[in-house]
């Protein structure tokens, strides 16, 4: 954090931004103001210095196509990021992101894509596809009384492989998930997080974006305390928009099976 600012870095929104996912980005920066905690975005686009700090990271969706065309870069900065996580500094990959913060993408077909190495992970393409609504208990640490069940959307066909002693993000109620032989879903190292799950996900779930950003601004000796009669009219919207979730989701997948 500098001079009192939360520094949030969003890392290839033009390459891996294929799911609105400047809205997770949006989601942070109006629930930090609602905390009276001021903020700065800075968009990494390959090719440029990394920022030598950053008190989140967001990486959003993208294609395969994408993560190759990234890929001497990717490299470059895979350090710099595992820096950063491994600091505490909470890292955020969504969709496409997740499969790059792994170690390595396998696609199909042609040779395997190198990650960042965020999570101790391997993204396998040629799973069973999952297209629909999304529904998890999270495992990642929330707030106090907050409640852990997380709604979003699921789009891959990829099977996580979890590294020994990775803890998953969340367990699955509804969707695919991992699809590597047990009802989990995405990866957590220290305070940072990766998941299929879009929608995008943050606006969505106000707990989870509270989370992240308590474990940003308690790593800097910060507290977070959000106002809730600030953010009341988000959070019923959130809420509203998750219990139709819950409400479809059994009969929206007995339509896709």
């Amino acid at each position: 954090m500098t001079a009192d600012r939360l520094t949030i870095l969003h890392v290839y929104p033009r390459q891996m931004g294929v799911s609105g996912d400047r809205g997770n980005v949006v989601a942070l920066t109006r629930r930090a103001d609602a905390a009276d905690l001021p903020t700065e975005v800075v968009e990494y686009a390959p090719g440029d210095m990394l920022p030598t700090a950053a008190d989140v990271v967001v990486i959003g969706n993208g294609p395969l196509s994408a993560m190759r065309s990234l890929g001497a870069d990717v490299e470059r900065v895979a350090g710099p990021l595992r820096d950063f996580a491994a600091a505490g500094v909470p890292v955020v990959a969504l969709g496409g992101g997740f499969d790059l913060a792994t170690n390595e993408v396998v696609p199909t077909e042609g040779a395997p894509v190198t990650g960042f190495g965020v999570f101790d992970a391997r993204a396998v393409r040629g799973a069973e596809r999952r297209v629909n609504y999304f529904v998890l208990e999270t495992r990642y640490p929330l707030l106090p009384g907050a409640a852990k069940r997380l709604a979003g959307f699921e789009d891959h066909a990829t099977r996580i492989e979890l590294g020994a002693g990775v803890s998953p993000f969340a367990d699955v109620v509804s969707g695919g998930g991992n699809q590597a032989g047990s009802p989990v879903e995405g990866a957590i190292v220290r305070n940072s997080f990766g998941t299929h799950t879009q929608g995008p996900l943050l606006p969505l779930n106000p707990a989870l974006t509270d989370a992240v950003l308590a474990a940003a601004t308690t790593r800097v000796g910060r507290d977070y305390a959000p106002d809730p009669q600030r953010t009341a009219d988000i959070d019923r919207y959130a809420r509203e928009a998750r219990a139709t979730v819950d409400r479809y989701v059994d009969k929206a997948f007995k339509r896709i099976a």
